[in-house]
């Protein structure tokens, strides 16, 4: 018999909020208040969120951020800077149980991957898993997500990256956030990351966000083999994330003064 899992379509939401629910998802499945769930939603206007250990003076061209008045975030989950606007947002809250034989960060992430991967073959796009990477992906020196595919990371045939996700865990409870770019990337964003590099074209442009949104579900109740249950948030999760979205903004994005030492991380 199919396990049952929550399905909640947020639409676009404020980039602190967005974390705010996700966190409020993760505090409700922990307390057995809620099923598994997988939450799909979109960003309201192009912003950044920073890894849970990044820092904001290290990852960010702070002047661009201020000038352009980019919205920063810093997640729970940790890996790389993200860019938002432009993609497709899905958090993945379920007990540890649920991957089952798969327990380790990288295996969990495999197959999330491997659902997201047969979600995509629906839609007719290629797709690999990386299984070797350059040395210099794995040393941590570049700021964003997209620069590079890890270990587990899901690309095109001939390497485009198609999803970045970072995970998180409590109380054997995993949290994953997965960013796929399926539209332009907007020129507010470029510049915004130290070292930049314009990442390549997404095969997934052009593909309507219901359309895919609908072919990642089917292939996430493929590989877990369960059955969805559309639902909203419920009134102790929103009470919840309207508490903490403050907590989330990275409010403290000028510039260091000439000669002056790090400040503290945002």
């Amino acid at each position: 018999m199919a396990d049952s899992w929550r399905l909640v379509l947020s639409g676009a939401g404020d980039p602190a909020w967005n974390m705010a629910v996700d966190e409020a998802i993760l505090e409700a499945v922990i307390a057995a208040e809620q099923p598994p769930t997988v939450r799909f939603y979109r960003w309201a206007s192009p912003s950044v969120s920073l890894g849970r250990f990044q820092q904001a003076e290290k990852a960010l061209n702070l002047a661009v951020c201020q000038d352009r008045n980019i919205p920063v975030v810093q997640r729970l989950t940790g890996g790389k800077a993200v860019l938002h606007g432009h993609d497709l947002t899905l958090c993945v809250v379920a007990p540890l149980r649920c991957f089952a034989p798969a327990h380790r960060v990288v295996e969990v992430h495999r197959r999330i991957v491997q659902a997201l991967a047969s979600g995509l073959r629906a839609l007719s796009i290629e797709t690999r898993p990386v299984s070797q990477v350059f040395p210099r992906a794995l040393k941590g020196t570049h700021p964003n997500c997209f620069h590079y595919a890890l270990p587990g990371d899901l690309t095109t045939p001939d390497g485009v990256k198609l999803a970045g996700g970072a995970q998180y865990r409590r109380a054997e409870v995993v949290m994953e956030q997965v960013s796929m770019p399926f539209e332009p990337l907007p020129d507010t964003l470029r510049g915004c990351l130290q070292g930049w590099v314009d990442p390549p074209a997404s095969p997934l442009i052009g593909i309507a966000e219901d359309s895919l949104e609908e072919a990642l579900a089917a292939g996430i109740a493929r590989e877990f083999n369960l059955s969805w249950q559309i639902a909203p948030l419920s009134v102790d999760e929103v009470a919840f994330a309207s508490q903490r979205q403050a907590s989330y903004q990275c409010t403290n994005l000028s510039p260091l003064p000439h000669g002056a030492g790090r400040g503290d991380r945002t």
